[in-house]
């Protein structure tokens, strides 16, 4: 007789359990589009050396998360992103020592190098796979087709085509002059010295991954029992130095075909570097830069959640 009671009891937990098991989907994907503003590696640069025209990054994303509650959920993805920045150049700068193996092919001249770009412009894009691991919190609103859906988490950010930049010919000049002490004599005369355009594309390099934090909060609207439609908004902030390694930096100016010099894509050299020298050996009263760059954004998302 107590064999039966409890089996019925067991049997009507289970039956409860199962039930409640099924009044929330556990299984959800969320296809997204974000796009806002990012931070620029030339924010805290004087404005007397560079403009920036724009800084922006937007991302598609897949995730998938399982909700081990009604309103909690753990979840996983990836997504493809692009930075792209416009910038405008009026900066100016000397190389001592400078080794030209076009000026000397043995080597043993050296001059300081004077450069100057006059509103050159500098386009960069960078791509990047990114991978989300996130907790979520979702609670329907009363009386409303409308959920509201917020998660919190970390992402990591691994550029795959770095420091893809270029300079759009007609737009600015690099001016180049030099001065060897030993003679006492400046060398300011085409075709190597004097003003120039610059070649379109520099040289690229390899950036590094990051680690990111990042928050999403936003609404679902309910469009029907398996599809919301999702609007929102995101931020995030790298934890780590996104530039290349000091090994793998490059000079400023380099020697480049038709006795002329190229200017490497600055998120690709040194010249974080070379502006603080700038800034302390002309005393002047500007902020030194941060020589990392730390990745923040923020901006808008919508998105397609598919719930089972």
């Amino acid at each position: 007789m107590y064999r039966k009671r409890i089996t019925i009891i067991l049997a009507a937990v289970f039956y409860i359990s199962a039930a409640g098991a099924q009044d929330y989907a556990r299984h959800r994907v969320y296809i997204n589009y974000g796009m806002g503003y990012a931070n620029s590696m030339y924010d805290k640069i004087d404005r007397s050396f560079i403009y920036g025209n724009y800084a922006y990054n937007q991302a598609i994303e897949v995730k998938y998360a399982y909700f081990f509650a009604p309103r909690w959920g753990v979840g996983l993805g990836a997504g493809v992103s692009q930075y792209a920045a416009k910038n405008t150049l009026n900066i100016e700068g000397v190389i001592p020592h400078y080794n030209d193996p076009t000026f000397d092919p043995s080597g043993q001249r050296y001059y300081d190098l004077h450069y100057q770009t006059d509103n050159l412009v500098e386009q960069q894009r960078i791509w990047a796979l990114e991978m989300p691991i996130q907790g979520y919190f979702q609670n329907h609103i009363a009386n409303s087709k409308w959920d509201v859906i917020a998660s919190l988490g970390f992402k990591g950010y691994f550029p795959f085509i770095s420091a893809q930049s270029k300079y759009p010919q007609g737009d600015g000049t690099l001016t180049i002059s030099g001065y060897e002490a030993f003679t006492n004599t400046w060398y300011a005369d085409p075709p190597h010295f004097g003003k120039q355009n610059v070649p379109a594309t520099p040289a690229t390099a390899k950036l590094s991954y990051s680690m990111d934090v990042i928050a999403d909060i936003g609404g679902l609207f309910r469009f029907s029992d398996k599809y919301d439609v999702y609007i929102g908004a995101f931020g995030g902030y790298g934890l780590m130095d996104v530039l290349p390694k000091a090994s793998g930096k490059k000079g400023v100016i380099i020697p480049a075909h038709n006795n002329l010099f190229s200017l490497n894509a600055l998120s690709a050299s040194n010249f974080l570097r070379e502006y603080n020298n700038y800034v302390q050996d002309n005393n002047l009263d500007w902020k030194k830069a941060n020589e990392q760059w730390k990745q923040w954004r923020f901006g808008i998302k919508i998105g397609i959640h598919i719930a089972r």
